[in-house]
């Protein structure tokens, strides 16, 4: 995405929540925030809910 878009919620499809919560087992609502902070990237969106220890418990992400 250019500079000028932003990635919004409607940018945010059901396939991406998915494959963020099958991760993660956070909440739908927690992974669409992700998703929206990190411009869709799946990866990132990840790691966003590792560090604020959103989903699995800590203990299992070290």
């Amino acid at each position: 995405m250019s500079a000028s878009q932003e990635f919004t919620l409607k940018d945010v499809t059901a396939a991406m929540i998915k494959a963020v919560r099958k991760e993660t087992r956070a909440g739908t609502i927690d992974c669409r925030d992700a998703l929206i902070e990190s411009c869709g990237d799946v990866d990132k969106a990840i790691a966003i809910l590792k560090e604020k220890g959103i989903g699995t418990p800590k203990k299992v992400w070290t």
